[in-house]
């Protein structure tokens, strides 16, 4: 787990915090606002997840390892080298999400 370090957050962000949270407690609020950014993030990777396996009809794994065996049409065009370095780049975001979302649970 990260380190922690004090700092001081400006008034407007503690009142931001406490209003967005209903929780008076800074730390707490601070933790609430946290998780709910990262559970967003997650959801809205899944959602975007989603998308490339409707439009392949195929999940990440499955899409790399028919590339690998040169299955998938077109596959050193632009758009599908493009789909395939966002969609990764999306798995590795996702996991360090997971893991974030484990040290704020």
């Amino acid at each position: 787990m990260p380190t922690t370090s004090t700092s001081t957050l400006p008034k407007v962000a503690l009142k931001a915090l406490t209003e967005l949270t209903g929780e008076p407690r800074v730390d707490v609020a601070l933790l609430i606002a946290l998780r709910d950014a990262v559970e967003y993030r997650l959801d809205k990777i899944a959602e975007d997840m989603r998308e490339y396996e409707q439009k392949y009809g195929l999940s990440f794994k499955q899409f790399q390892a028919r590339g690998q065996k040169g299955e998938i049409p077109d596959q050193f065009s632009y758009e599908v080298e493009s789909d395939y370095l966002e969609w990764e780049g999306l798995m590795s975001r996702k996991k360090k999400l997971e893991k974030i979302h484990q040290w704020l649970a």
